[in-house]
């Protein structure tokens, strides 16, 4: 930190401080203004929390509560909202240790002034099952959110949306448990929820489904992704709507998790087609989502090796600009650096453990490479710059490398080489593994660079 940043913070401190000092005197004040003056510190702390000043929200936030209890008493429960406020400011602030007191605190004087399934128990229940993930004590963060839920069902009905952000801190929780069927349950029992309170048809159900696909995105579920992609094709294409743009999105969906596989060109190519099909019937074209598409289209043919089928589909992002010059911009900078549209990843632990077997990788070990992308967007000169353990991973991550396909860069409509690009990875590995040096990967197969049997114009 250096003297500037220092004296500011201190004077930071001492702004906060001086307030703290001048409300300490309370026991002067008459009833009447002591609340005026606890009105004055709810807007203040309102204020500063919805600029997301999290650190001088807490200040006002404590004297909230001090005045409340000098006021009304140390259990009455005017205090519920004051110290759940509190409990906030602490959390954004990531001290968890007195979020954890106050929403303990919060909860306690709820079920002493109301009862054990009072609606008013959800909100600080949540917020201190936040602080339990935060913290990494999952199991009792379920035991907290499932009562969250029973408190939220018994008093709103099943079927209501205010339980949706209770089952996405549950996913996380069982995701911390590795848990994945449960965290797939929570879920997908939102998408049920969504259809039993909007109807099943009702456009406002997309947004779940979009929701859960992406779930099943971020942890590897390509099949169920896909089944919901096509879920969501199904009641697009359906409507009469002219809302285009979500249907286009779903396209380009299921054509990327047919990428993602690498195995059938044609499924992650039909989508894509289809799109511009829809594109190029609409009255007014768009050429914004046509230039997506192309792109799409573009990346999806050099991932599988059809390289001059890829150059032309970039070619044809190009010449939009002669159909609407305001494109120039957004075109040149989406081809203006290599973009890796095939990547192959490096395992985090190496070797990876046998089925069954403990994993023991407790170092850390790392590799640094640098090469070349040619105008194909294959690379090109790998070399290995620096590894450690020396020669442990680098066969596979040189591999690697070999099978990662780019989109190469390209300066009015030329595809053009990169040089040393840099790549770094780290991974674990246990000691007594360090002696295992990969072994040599087979040669990977060339694939015919030839055009479909309906290849883009």
């Amino acid at each position: 930190m250096n003297k500037l940043s220092y004296i500011f913070n201190q004077l930071i401190r001492i702004i906060i401080l001086i307030p703290v000092l001048g409300y300490t005197q309370t026991e002067n004040l008459n009833e009447t203004e002591q609340l005026a003056l606890r009105g004055n510190l709810q807007q203040e702390f309102l204020s500063l929390y919805d600029q997301e000043r999290f650190q001088q929200s807490i200040v006002p936030a404590k004297k909230i509560v001090t005045l409340t209890r000098e006021i009304y008493g140390e259990n009455n429960f005017r205090l519920i909202t004051p110290l759940n406020n509190l409990a906030s400011a602490y959390y954004m602030v990531e001290d968890f240790e007195n979020a954890q007191a106050s929403f303990l605190q919060c909860i306690d004087l709820i079920e002493a002034n109301q009862n054990i399934i009072s609606p008013e128990l959800i909100s600080p229940l949540y917020g201190f099952a936040l602080t339990l993930n935060r913290s990494g004590q999952y199991e009792t963060a379920i035991t907290i959110l499932e009562r969250a839920l029973r408190i939220n069902h018994v008093n709103q009905g099943f079927h209501n949306l205010d339980q949706l952000k209770i089952h996405d801190t549950l996913t996380e929780s069982f995701i911390g448990v590795k848990n994945f069927e449960q965290a797939n349950h929570h879920q997908t029992f939102q998408v049920f929820v969504n259809k039993k309170h909007f109807g099943v048809n009702n456009s406002m159900v997309d947004e779940s489904l979009i929701k859960l696909s992406s779930w099943y995105k971020r942890t590897g579920q390509i099949f169920l992704e896909r089944e919901v992609h096509d879920e969501l094709l199904e009641r697009q294409t359906n409507r009469t709507t002219d809302q285009i743009k979500p249907l286009i999105e779903t396209y380009k969906n299921i054509s990327f998790s047919h990428r993602r596989e690498g195995v059938d060109i044609y499924q992650s190519l039909s989508p894509l087609k289809q799109a511009l099909e829809k594109i190029n019937a609409m009255e007014n074209t768009d050429l914004f989502l046509k230039f997506e598409v192309l792109l799409d289209l573009g990346d999806t043919y050099t991932s599988y090796g059809r390289v001059q089928s890829g150059m032309r589909a970039y070619e044809e992002c190009w010449n939009l600009i002669d159909e609407d010059p305001g494109m120039s911009q957004l075109i040149k900078e989406r081809f203006s650096r290599p973009v890796k549209i095939r990547n192959i990843l490096l395992p985090g632990i190496y070797p990876l453990p046998e089925v069954g077997e403990e994993n023991e990788a407790d170092q850390t070990g790392y590799i640094s490479l640098r090469y070349a992308i040619d105008v194909n967007g294959k690379t090109a000169n790998i070399e290995v710059i620096e590894s450690d353990p020396e020669g442990f991973i680098d066969r596979v991550a040189v591999s690697a490398i070999k099978k990662t396909v780019y989109r190469p860069v390209y300066i009015e409509a030329e595809p053009q080489e990169s040089s040393d690009i840099n790549f770094r990875h780290e991974f674990l590995y246990s000691i007594g593994s360090k002696g295992k040096k990969s072994n040599e990967p087979e040669a990977e197969e060339e694939l015919e660079d030839k055009p479909l049997e309906n290849p883009i114009a």
